[in-house]
């Protein structure tokens, strides 16, 4: 699946041969030697297709958010967009590919809190930094999650569910190992008392299949990625995790309505670029994305998806990024989440 790699130029996507992303790598080695004059080199910025690496699968609410960005910028970007996911290791393997490109503005990253947060708590052995390893672009959006379950299980709350979960033998739920949907039901189940085992996946887009069959119990899920399947009748949403509710989903309680005191696991999605890439690179490929993020086509997309844009620049992200960690190391310490 990592393998999947698309180009977007101006609105229209066609699927890259290995041949032809090999190509772009040597067309960007010669492009970064042809680029002699800082100052021209950013007013024509981009002069050849940008690599957008997504650290998850296909399908997944981090792949669908930057195709339809993607789709966007690629009308601004005439060179072309390639994106490119490389899933794995709760998005490690894709920040990792980010982190070690060049740093000339023409790799970027979708992130979350967990590739470019909290990754750095699971995983002391990481091979970038989650931090230090990248320059901050812009903050698109939070991440609040909903809780889903089959549509067989007769429950329409989750305090209803917790009951039923109460009942079997033993259920489990679905998550990638050490992300914020794996922290939330770890919350859920300390929090209620009740049993419930982890049953891994790369991604959500993975484990849809086998929660609307029935073959696990529950899991939260991005909204982007579950009010789709829930509108669509093929899954339950119960509650949302977010402080309060998401303007996307005005009519979806949240966990702390539901009865689950202080329940609040919210995270983020926001771009970056390899650490020491120019400022006056940065500060286009921000405010770019930016505007992007705000179209007004964009917007109405946004909504459908259950998705809030903020946008920032890029000295706020990376204060807000730096913020969060000593959020999520609270998190993990209660719920005692680890990454093996």
């Amino acid at each position: 699946m990592g393998r999947n790699s698309f180009v977007i130029q101006g609105a229209a996507i066609v699927r890259a041969s290995a041949n032809r992303l090999l190509g772009l790598g040597l067309v960007a080695a010669g492009g970064l030697l042809a680029s002699l004059t800082p100052v021209s080199a950013q007013d024509a910025f981009p002069t050849r297709p940008i690599r957008w690496i997504v650290p998850f699968p296909p399908g997944g609410p981090t792949d669908t958010l930057s195709r339809i960005l993607a789709a966007r910028l690629g009308d601004v970007w005439k060179a072309g967009i390639v994106i490119e996911n490389k899933g794995g290791a709760a998005g490690a393997i894709g920040a990792d590919l980010a982190a070690k490109a060049a740093p000339d503005g023409y790799t970027i990253q979708l992130g979350t809190q967990s590739t470019n947060g909290s990754n750095k708590i699971f995983y002391p052995r990481l091979p970038y930094d989650p931090i230090a390893d990248f320059e901050a672009l812009t903050l698109l959006g939070t991440a609040c999650m909903a809780l889903v379950i089959p549509t067989s299980i007769p429950a329409g709350t989750a305090r209803e569910l917790v009951d039923w979960i109460g009942r079997q033998d033993g259920v489990g739920y679905a998550a990638a190992t050490g992300s914020s949907q794996h922290i939330a039901a770890e919350l859920l189940v300390k929090r209620a008392g009740v049993k419930a085992t982890l049953v891994p996946y790369r991604g959500s887009a993975q484990a849809q299949p086998d929660l609307m069959a029935g073959r696990i119990a529950f899991m939260f899920d991005n909204l982007p990625s579950a009010l789709p399947q829930a509108r669509a009748g093929r899954v339950k949403a119960l509650a949302q995790t977010c402080a309060t509710r998401s303007p996307s989903a005005p009519d979806l309680p949240t966990m702390i309505e539901a009865g689950f005191a202080d329940f609040v696991v919210d995270g983020w999605y926001g771009m970056f670029a390899p650490a020491g890439t120019p400022k006056p690179i940065v500060e286009k490929l921000s405010a770019d994305i930016n505007r992007a993020l705000k179209d007004p086509e964009s917007l109405e997309k946004w909504k459908t998806l259950g998705f809030d844009p903020i946008g920032s620049t890029p000295a706020e992200f990376a204060r807000r990024q730096k913020e969060d960690l000593a959020y999520w190391k609270q998190m993990i310490d209660y719920t005692g989440v680890k990454a093996e």
